[in-house]
C-alpha cells in the first residue's frame, strides 16, 4: 500500500489557545517535554482535539475541484485541501441513512441497520456517547435522520449529544407531503442543551442552513471559554433535493415550500456549503481554537440523480458524469474526504490507501484518549493523521444494489438476494455477483465494464476470501 511520504518528525502537543486553561497549558508541556527526551511521537490520547465533523448530503468527488471537478468554485473546500490531507479512497454507503449508523456505530451496516432511519441507541454507543464520556462537549447540528422521536430523552440525547438543533424526520417528511415545508423553508426544528427541556421552533421565513450554520459558529465560540475539547457533528442538509434558492435569492423563502425544485439552483446550493465551510474555520480562527481542531470534510454519499436531479451533469476531468447516489460505484459510495489539522495534518499531503466511515469512532477514540466500545470494526486512522505511518486497514467494505432507488436501502434484510457487498484495496475493487475491477490507473472510477470472469484469478479468490471472513465474524443480520 502506498503511504503519505514525509520526514520524520516528533508530534508535539499544539499550543493551546487561550481559554482552554492552565491545567491543559502544563499538561501539554510536561508531555511534549516527555516527547522530546524519548525521540518518539505523542501518544494519541495525549493529543485531545477539538473535532470538527462536517458531512454534506448528496456530495459526489465529481463536484470539487480538488477531485478534478470542473463545475464549482469551492474556495474555502480547496483551502481545507492545500492546509490538511485529501484521501483517494474512503467508503461510506451510497445512501444516506446508512451511512449515519456506519459512521456514528464505528461497525458495518449488516452487523446493526435493519430500519431505515433508526439508530440502535441502547445497543450501539456513538461517537458522541464515546467523547461526552471522555469529557467531550458535544452538539449536533443539521439533519438526524436517525429516529428517538417517539418520546424524550430525543434521539440526539440519546446519542450523547448535549446540544443539538436539528428536525423530527417523520415530522418533517409529512410537511414536504403536503408542501407546507421542506427541510429548508417553514422548517419545524427541534432544539436541546443541557439542564434545559427541549423546545420545538418554527423558523418560517428563516433558511435553515443558516440557522444551523449560526447554531454551530455559537457552538464553537462559546467553547472557547469553556475547560476541555469539543465535538462537533455537522451533518449538513445541503445539498439535498429539492434544490431550492438559498437565502441568498431575492425571492422568498415562502416561495418554497414543498418536495419540488430545479437543478438550476444546484450550484448556488453547493456555493453555500462552501461559505459554511469558510464560516466554521473562520470561527475557530477569530477564537483561537484552529491549532488545536480536527477538521473533517467528507459527505455521506455520492450526488444525487434521480427527480429534479435526473441527468444532471458535472464537468470532471475533461468528461459529463453523472452522480453516483444509490449505487455501490466509487461516485456513489467513495466519498469526498479531507482532513485539516494545523501542525498535525502535513498541508497539502494525499493518502492512497482505504479507509472507509468504521474508522472515525475509533480514530476519535484513540485521540481523545477514551475508551472504544468494544466490536468496532474500524481500523485508527491517528498515525496516518500524525505522520506515523499508513493505516493497519487492507479493505474498505460498502454495499449496495446497482438500482437508481432507496427502495433496498431501507429493509436490506428483505433483499438477501440483490444486496451486493463491496471490498476495495488500492487497486482492485471487487463485487459479490464477481465483478472485479482495476482501478490502478484510475482510482477515483471504476471502467464501464468489470474485467473478463477469468481475469486475474489469484486476486479474485483473495478478495472473495476477505469478503467472506469479513462476513462471517462477528454479529451478522443480514
Amino acid at each position: 500500500m502506498e503511504s503519505v511520504s514525509r520526514p520524520a518528525t516528533t508530534a508535539l502537543p499544539a499550543a493551546l489557545p487561550a481559554g482552554r486553561g492552565a491545567v491543559r497549558r502544563i499538561l501539554a508541556a510536561a508531555l511534549g517535554l516527555a516527547c522530546l527526551l524519548l525521540h518518539a511521537p505523542a501518544s494519541a490520547e495525549a493529543l485531545r482535539p477539538n473535532i470538527v465533523f462536517f458531512m454534506v448530503d448528496d456530495l459526489g468527488r465529481e463536484r470539487l475541484g480538488i477531485f478534478g471537478g470542473e463545475s464549482h468554485d469551492t474556495p474555502n473546500i480547496d483551502r481545507l485541501a492545500a492546509e490538511g490531507m485529501v484521501f483517494d479512497l474512503s467508503y461510506a454507503t451510497p445512501m444516506c441513512s446508512p451511512t449515519r449508523v456506519m459512521l456514528l456505530s464505528g461497525k458495518y451496516n449488516f452487523r446493526n441497520y435493519t430500519a431505515w432511519g433508526e439508530y440502535r441507541f441502547g445497543t450501539d454507543p456513538t461517537i458522541a456517547n464515546t467523547l461526552a464520556a471522555a469529557g467531550y462537549a458535544t452538539a449536533v447540528a443539521g439533519k438526524w435522520h436517525l429516529g428517538g422521536w417517539d418520546a424524550p430523552p430525543f434521539g440526539p440525547t440519546r446519542a450523547g449529544f448535549q446540544h443539538y438543533a436539528t428536525y423530527n424526520y417523520p415530522e418533517q417528511f409529512d410537511e414536504d407531503l403536503d408542501a407546507t415545508g421542506n427541510f429548508f423553508w417553514n422548517t419545524n426544528l427541534w432544539l436541546g442543551a443541557p439542564g434545559r427541556e427541549p423546545r420545538r421552533l418554527r423558523l418560517g421565513s428563516t433558511y435553515s442552513p443558516a440557522y444551523f450554520r449560526d447554531f454551530a459558529v455559537r457552538f464553537i465560540e462559546e467553547q472557547a471559554g469553556r475547560e476541555g475539547p469539543f465535538f462537533l457533528y455537522y451533518p449538513e442538509i445541503l445539498v439535498h433535493r429539492p434544490f431550492v434558492p438559498t437565502d441568498l435569492s431575492e425571492t422568498t423563502g415562502e416561495d418554497h415550500r414543498g418536495r419540488v425544485g430545479d437543478a438550476r439552483n444546484f450550484p448556488e446550493m453547493v456555493r453555500y456549503t462552501d461559505d459554511i465551510v469558510g464560516a466554521l474555520l473562520g470561527a475557530l480562527e477569530r477564537t483561537g481554537q484552529s491549532q488545536d481542531t480536527l477538521f473533517v470534510f467528507t459527505a455521506d454519499n455520492g450526488t444525487d440523480n434521480v427527480q429534479e436531479a435526473k441527468g444532471m451533469m458535472a464537468r470532471w476531468r475533461g468528461r459529463e458524469v453523472l452522480g453516483g447516489k444509490y449505487l455501490p460505484t466509487e461516485l456513489g459510495a467513495n466519498v469526498p474526504l479531507v482532513v485539516r489539522w494545523p501542525g498535525k495534518v502535513e498541508a497539502g499531503s494525499r493518502y492512497r490507501g482505504p479507509v472507509d466511515f468504521t474508522d472515525f469512532h475509533l480514530t476519535f477514540a484513540r485521540l481523545a484518549g477514551a475508551e472504544p466500545p468494544e466490536g468496532l470494526d474500524g481500523h485508527d486512522l491517528a498515525p496516518v493523521l500524525t505522520g506515523a505511518g499508513p493505516s493497519t486497514r487492507v479493505h474498505a467494505h460498502t454495499w449496495g444494489v446497482y438500482e437508481y432507488s432507496s427502495r433496498k436501502y431501507k429493509t436490506p434484510q428483505d433483499f438477501p438476494d440483490d444486496i451486493l457487498h463491496v471490498i476495495r484495496d488500492e487497486q482492485w475493487k471487487y463485487v459479490s455477483d464477481g465483478r472485479l475491477y482495476d482501478l490502478s490507473d484510475e482510482p477515483l472510477v471504476e471502467p464501464d465494464e468489470p474485467l473478463p470472469a477469468d481475469a486475474h484469478p489469484e486476486v479474485r479468490r483473495r478478495l472473495a476470501a476477505a469478503l467472506e471472513e469479513l462476513r462471517s465474524s462477528g454479529t451478522r443480520l443480514w
